[in-house]
């Protein structure tokens, strides 16, 4: 017995038997054709959302048209399709939730889809329910909301950091107040400006006694010399003064230079106490500057720094229903009835084979 596949023999086998195939695929044809008109409709209908670049100093705004910033707005998908705003939606327009559907989760998955478009900046929304009016309203409800979201999440963000600059602000300043106060209380309590033109009213008084002392000096060598001469007696009679004025000034001037010297001490001691105050100012105002331009730089970029949504499309009230797709159906099942039924007269075709033989060509007729 030959047992080598012969396709003439194999497609003669197929041709007597079209019938098989053809009623497979009639049936099919039926079944998916009843079934697909048994099956409550629904309908699909979307709205679109466009994601503009930030319009502040952000630094994606230059990468706005790049790959990596285009997938990253992927990210927005997350707004779309959270569960809380699915809830209020469902709660919004009374959906209720069937067996089919036993939670919230379950029938997202069956009502929504949120699709970022490849390489776009466009985000789809789509929702698909019983009822074309609710469906296209369920869509934009969804749409808008994503942007009231985003919006908000946005929002919430400025405030966050106008606030935070806005208590760094304010702690500087009161940083600044207090060690202008310390300062200031500091001066007044060892004032230095004061004791500076002390010394230097000193200095001058000390530079005016030492000329004084230096004539007086002067004088009394006069005299001294005057006294010597045999007509020197008024000269004589002056020199006690004299001596006594030179001896006064000494004195003075000795006084005033322990005074420039004792003041000039607690000169450098009050400068060193004073030096730390003024090193915390100078800080401190150097932080309420830095504050402050911060400050400026946040109110200037509010409300520019993220990405800005907007509904381009709110969608249309679909004329056709998504589901079931009975062109499809019966397409599909054609082919699979055609499919299994050619799997099968393969199947019963091999068996055959094993259980006659081989028939020779003459023959095929007559075993019909």
């Amino acid at each position: 017995m030959d047992d080598s596949f012969d396709r003439f023999e194999y497609i003669d086998y197929l041709r007597r038997r079209w019938r098989v195939a053809a009623v497979a695929c009639v049936v099919a044809f039926i079944l998916s054709l009843g079934v697909s008109l048994i099956l409550p409709k629904r309908y699909t209908a979307t709205a679109s959302i466009v994601i503009e670049p930030p319009t502040g100093n952000d630094m994606r705004t230059a990468m706005a048209v790049s790959p990596v910033y285009l997938e990253s707005l992927k990210t927005y998908e997350s707004f779309a399709s959270s569960d809380s705003l699915f809830a209020r939606a469902v709660e919004r327009f009374h959906i209720q939730l069937d067996g089919l559907s036993p939670s919230i989760e379950s029938l997202k998955r069956q009502v929504l889809k949120v699709t970022k478009i490849r390489d776009t900046k466009v985000l789809e929304i789509s929702a698909t329910l019983s009822e074309p009016k609710l469906a296209q309203s369920f869509a934009q409800y969804l749409a808008e909301e994503t942007v009231s979201l985003s919006r908000d999440e946005y929002s919430a963000t400025d405030r966050e950091l106008l606030d935070d600059a806005q208590k760094q602000a304010m702690e500087a300043r009161q940083r600044l107040d207090t060690a202008q106060n310390a300062l200031t209380a500091y001066a007044v309590r060892e004032p230095v400006d004061s004791l500076r033109n002390e010394i230097e009213a000193g200095v001058e008084v000390q530079t005016k006694f030492r000329q004084e002392l230096a004539d007086a000096e002067a004088d009394v060598a006069e005299y001294q010399e005057r006294a010597k001469e045999s007509s020197g007696e008024f000269a004589e009679r002056q020199l006690p003064a004299m001596r006594a004025r030179v001896s006064l000034l000494e004195k003075r001037t000795e006084e005033l230079t322990r005074s420039i010297g004792d003041k000039n001490t607690t000169l450098a001691l009050r400068n060193a106490r004073r030096e730390p105050l003024l090193n915390e100012v100078k800080m401190a105002q150097t932080a309420y500057d830095s504050a402050s331009t911060r400050l400026r730089e946040v109110r200037a970029e509010t409300g520019m720094r993220g990405e800005r949504l907007r509904v381009i499309d709110p969608g249309i009230v679909p004329e056709r229903p998504s589901t079931p797709n009975i062109p499809l159906n019966v397409i599909v099942a054609f082919f699979v009835a055609l499919l299994a039924s050619m799997v099968y007269l393969s199947l019963a075709f091999g068996f055959r084979r094993r259980a006659i033989g081989f028939e020779p060509a003459v023959s095929r007729g007559r075993h019909a």
